[in-house]
């Protein structure tokens, strides 16, 4: 099952990479594909427009079954919370990633 879910995540992160949508960035290290780092530029015409928001995704070996975790390191050290499902810790809402 393990090796399932590498071959989905890689397929997935490929799928992005390649994708036409330029306000979402997402990169790994090849040795590590459960381990993915993500940049989302704001959307226009929103509080968020012109923003650069980091986050840390981490897949358990039981993706997609299981949600990744989701944390965001644009928080200014724990003193920001922009969003209410994205917490001033970085946690991000296990609905918002489903």
């Amino acid at each position: 099952m393990a090796n399932h879910s590498v071959i989905r995540i890689a397929k997935e992160l490929a799928d992005i990479q390649r994708g036409p949508d330029l306000s979402l960035a997402v990169a790994c290290r090849d040795i590590d594909v459960r381990s993915v780092k993500a940049i989302i530029i704001g959307p226009p015409d929103t509080p968020y427009e012109f923003g650069f928001f980091d986050f840390g995704v981490r897949f358990g070996k039981d993706y997609p079954t299981k949600a990744p975790s989701v944390i965001a390191t644009t928080t200014n050290g724990g003193r920001c919370r922009f969003n209410p499902n994205i917490y001033a810790t970085g946690k991000v809402c296990s609905m918002v990633v489903i």
